[in-house]
């Protein structure tokens, strides 16, 4: 299914980031993506979305993939972007419609993205 839920579009859009675990390119990493949403003030400047469920001119969208070793996860050690592998950012998505384009590229199957403390995802 390569549309995302009436439910997780609505986590988006209130502040919730979506997460996934996605095969690694390796047996000693795991992969995982993630999707949020972000508001772009006057200025400028990235701020989270509002609590209600709206989306205006100003929301945005971003989309993540990346593997990082077992060990970080394992451990419970903080991740910054140095340690992570095939790190894709994607940013500046201006709908949920072009959201699904490019995570089309990662993920077949939406249904199984779910509320990021669901999953294992380090960042």
């Amino acid at each position: 299914m390569k549309k995302l839920s009436l439910k997780q579009c609505n986590n988006l859009i209130s502040g919730n980031v979506l997460a996934t675990e996605i095969l690694s390119t390796s047996n000693d990493r795991r992969a995982f993506v993630d999707l949020g949403a972000y508001h772009i003030d006057t200025d400028g400047r990235t701020t989270g979305v509002s609590k209600s469920i709206q989306i205006d001119d100003n929301t945005r969208f971003f989309l993540r993939k990346y593997e990082i070793e077992k060990k970080y996860i394992e451990n419970d050690w903080c991740v910054s972007e140095e340690e992570l592998i095939n790190f894709v950012h994607i940013k500046n998505i201006k709908s949920i419609e072009d959201l699904e384009n490019k995570l089309s590229k990662y993920l077949d199957d939406f249904s199984i993205l779910d509320v990021s403390w669901k999953c294992d995802s380090p960042i």
